[in-house]
């Protein structure tokens, strides 16, 4: 009911930070970001490698062999789990700014917040029937 209430309080009252607008220093980007990741649980899709979690189940799984190996691998496995999000980003971001132009920024906006507040709706009365 919590996911549900929220989700609807934030369709009806909009609230965004006053400081993060699209003009902010590489500081604030920093700390926006690493909130936004915290905030969705970015670590724990590396969590199974920490874990040293295994897929027992007949067939392939992504995972098997880790179960012997080294600490390193978790290490291993966060550094090249970070440098594919970071070169996507990168990405990304090198073809909106020189190839189609920052002007699309202010063009073609999506709202994110009317997604986000429907996510949670969802989220919370698929929880809530499950």
């Amino acid at each position: 009911m919590l996911l549900v209430a929220l989700g609807v309080r934030l369709l009806y009252r909009h609230t965004h930070p006053r400081w993060a607008s699209m003009r902010v220093g590489m500081g604030g980007l920093t700390l926006w970001s690493f909130l936004m990741a915290t905030a969705h649980g970015a670590g724990l899709m590396v969590l199974p490698v920490f874990l040293k979690m295994t897929a027992h189940a007949a067939g392939p799984a992504c995972h098997t062999g880790l179960s012997t190996a080294s600490p390193s691998a978790g290490v291993t496995a966060t550094i090249i789990h970070g440098a594919g999000y970071l070169i996507a980003t990168a990405l990304v971001a090198w073809v909106v700014v020189d190839r189609l132009g920052i002007g699309l920024l202010r063009k073609a906006w999506i709202n994110v917040d009317v997604i986000w507040a429907a996510a949670l709706i969802v989220t919370g009365i698929l929880t809530a029937v499950i």
